[in-house]
Order: structure tokens, then C-alpha cells, then sequence
């Protein structure tokens, strides 16, 4: 119990009051409870809903998967409206802060979904992954030039990606996302407008998503990759990776014990080269250079696999592996003049490992960036 409301405190737009119970923020915060017993946790909200009647009961209920999720709803019909009880269950045996964060997630969605009208479409194949970052690298244009719809009966055009995806109730950026859609979703694109598509669900829903990132129906798999640019996923052993920083982190390692120094046949890698030698070129001994740079590709590593990460610390590593390169060429061209060589024998004598570590800040950066 004092796990999970300490995992629920860490959790971005979550606080937890002092009676142990959450309080998630939103256009409508959701107060949420936790009880314990000896197999599992229950999580639970509330919803109340003036003026409802048993249709809107039978609706909302019949609207949850009976299959591949523990979320339950119930509903109690009285005279002043409708009362909901969301309630999910996380098993006590095996519990980790990534299954109660996924439990979590899963009934914040469909209380959201809820309040926000027709239920969404939930997977049945795939969990809740974590909330995307607030702000994407770029969202879908408004274009109203090309106008398409296909009526008739619901017929799964697409699927959602392997990272999940946004959703509005207009092709608008600068509204805030209804829902969020879970992995492989089945939807039927009805309407088009630029880069944006109009969905609809089995259920009925219908949403605005971002059409560049919808997988089509034809492929026999999802695409490990889909999408474009940084925000776009692979899966590795159950986690979602951006490619382009998992790229440069591996960069780094490989550049780690490539050489650096070399000069006449005779080369050091960065484990032969002292830390302090980025700003005194006459340093020799350990610490060693090549765990700084083997840092650098965990923390680039860290980047492209957390769920949400900051604008600031996707830029990070880029920039410090950058300045690793760049406080290097800078000790060696020092220790070349003082030798009497110029700025040309740099390239001669710096090695590939340098370079490389160059190139994968640039990249991370890079990567940072879109």
C-alpha cells in the first residue's frame, strides 16, 4: 500500500492527499482510492452523474471490454441521476510500479473517456503504455483543402500504433487531446484533412487523430517503427524505444573503445586516456575517459526508453557528448601546438573513437530536437 501511493505521488499531474486517497488533475480532477487486502490492491473512483438514467447506465457499462482488461464499472440508478463505480484491480503477487501505473492509467482513460461522452475504443490485445509527453515534436496541420468521407458501414481501415496515440474532439493542435488510444486499435478513417483523420471506432467513437501516425490494415504486423521522426517507437523486450536515441547511445558505447589518440601506428582508446585530459592535455591515469563516455550512452539510453521525458533532458546528452568531443580535439590541438604542430596534424592524430562520439551528439541532439 506505501509502495503504490509513493509510485502514485512520482506520477506527473498526480498528488496524494493525507488520507492515503489521489487526486488526478484535469478539466475534472478525479479523486481515486486505494484498499488493500491479503491478494491484491483495489483502485477506485466514483462517478457521480446528475440527472442520468438507466439507458445512459447500460450505455456507459456495456461500452467496457469484457476481455483483456480487470476494469469493472458498475452503475446504481436513482432518482437524482446515475453513481458509477470504476474499480481495477493490481495483484499483490508480482506487483511492480509498472503494473500499478498501467492499472492506473487504465481506469484514468475510462473515467475520461466517460465524462468526455461515447466511450473510446479500447485494445484488447495490448496494455495501457504511459501518458505522452504534453507536447510533440509537431502536431498535425489544418489543411481543409481535401475533404474525404467513407460512409457506410463500420469497416477497419487502420490500426494504432505500437506507442499509442492522441486523440481530439477537432482537428485542432491547440486544444487539449480527449483520450488517449491504446496499441493496435482497430479504426476506420471516415473523413481526411491534411495530416489530420477523422476515426471511428466499432463502438461508434469518433476522434481526430494525427493520420501520419495511423498503420494501415494491409500489413501483416504492426511496423516495429512507425510513424516519423524521434517520436516514433521500436519494442525491445517490452519496452518502447525511440530509435534515434537508442542509435546515438549505441554511438557512443561503439566509439567508447575505438581509438582516439592516434599517431605513428600507435592508437588509445578512451579507457587509456585520463578524464582530466579534457582540460589539461599533460593529465595522465584513472578515472578514465572511456566511463564518461559509457555514462553518456546509459543517460542517452535512459532517454530513449523512459515513457516521458523532458525537452531539457532529451537535449542533454547530445550536448555533453558534443562538448566530450569538442574539450578533447581541443587538449590535443594545445598539446600539438606546444609540440610545434598545427592545426592541420589535429586530423591526423585525433582518432576515429573522437568522431564518433561527435557524431552521436550531434545526433542525440538532433533527435532531441524533433
Amino acid at each position: 500500500m506505501e509502495r503504490a501511493i509513493e509510485w502514485a505521488s512520482q506520477e506527473p499531474g498526480v498528488t496524494v492527499e493525507d488520507d492515503g486517497s489521489i487526486v488526478v488533475e484535469g478539466a475534472e480532477p478525479l479523486d481515486i482510492s486505494i484498499a488493500a487486502d491479503e491478494e491484491r490492491l483495489l483502485i477506485t473512483h466514483v462517478r457521480e452523474e446528475p440527472g442520468g438514467g438507466a439507458g445512459r447506465a447500460d450505455a456507459v457499462v456495456a461500452g467496457v471490454p469484457d476481455r483483456g482488461t480487470q476494469l469493472d464499472v458498475g452503475a446504481s440508478v436513482s432518482k437524482s441521476g446515475v453513481s458509477f463505480t470504476f474499480s481495477r484491480p493490481v495483484y499483490l503477487d508480482g506487483l511492480t510500479r509498472q503494473a500499478f501505473v498501467t492499472a492506473l492509467n487504465e481506469l484514468v482513460s475510462a473515467v475520461d473517456s466517460v465524462a468526455a461522452g461515447p466511450a473510446a475504443p479500447t485494445s484488447v490485445q495490448a496494455p495501457v503504455v504511459a501518458q505522452e509527453e504534453q507536447t510533440e515534436a509537431s502536431e498535425p496541420q489544418t489543411d481543409t483543402a481535401e475533404v474525404q468521407t467513407a460512409p457506410g458501414a463500420w469497416d477497419p481501415t487502420h490500426r494504432v500504433p505500437s506507442g499509442g496515440l492522441r486523440a481530439w474532439e477537432e482537428p485542432d493542435p491547440s486544444a487539449q487531446p480527449i483520450t488517449r488510444l491504446e496499441p493496435r486499435v482497430e479504426l476506420q478513417v471516415a473523413e481526411r484533412r491534411g495530416d489530420w483523420a477523422r476515426v471511428v471506432g466499432s463502438n461508434g467513437w469518433t476522434g481526430w487523430v494525427d493520420a501520419r501516425k495511423l498503420e494501415g490494415m494491409g500489413a501483416a504486423s504492426p511496423s516495429p517503427a512507425s510513424g516519423s521522426g524521434s517520436g516514433s517507437t521500436i519494442d525491445i523486450a517490452g519496452f518502447s524505444v525511440r530509435p534515434l536515441p537508442l542509435a546515438g547511445a549505441a554511438g557512443l558505447v561503439i566509439a567508447s573503445f575505438l581509438p582516439w589518440v592516434d599517431v605513428a601506428g600507435t592508437s588509445s582508446n578512451s579507457f587509456d586516456l585520463a578524464l582530466s585530459f579534457l582540460w589539461d592535455y599533460t593529465a595522465a591515469g584513472s578515472p578514465y575517459l572511456g566511463w564518461l563516455v559509457l555514462a553518456l550512452a546509459a543517460f542517452a539510453l535512459y532517454t530513449a526508453a523512459a515513457p516521458t521525458v523532458s525537452q531539457g533532458l532529451k537535449t542533454l546528452p547530445g550536448v555533453l557528448s558534443i562538448a566530450v568531443a569538442a574539450g578533447f580535439v581541443l587538449q590535443m590541438y594545445r598539446g600539438i601546438s606546444d609540440g610545434g604542430g598545427t592545426i592541420g596534424d589535429v586530423f591526423d592524430f585525433v582518432g576515429i573513437g573522437a568522431w564518433v562520439t561527435l557524431a552521436a551528439g550531434v545526433s542525440l541532439l538532433a533527435a532531441a530536437r524533433r
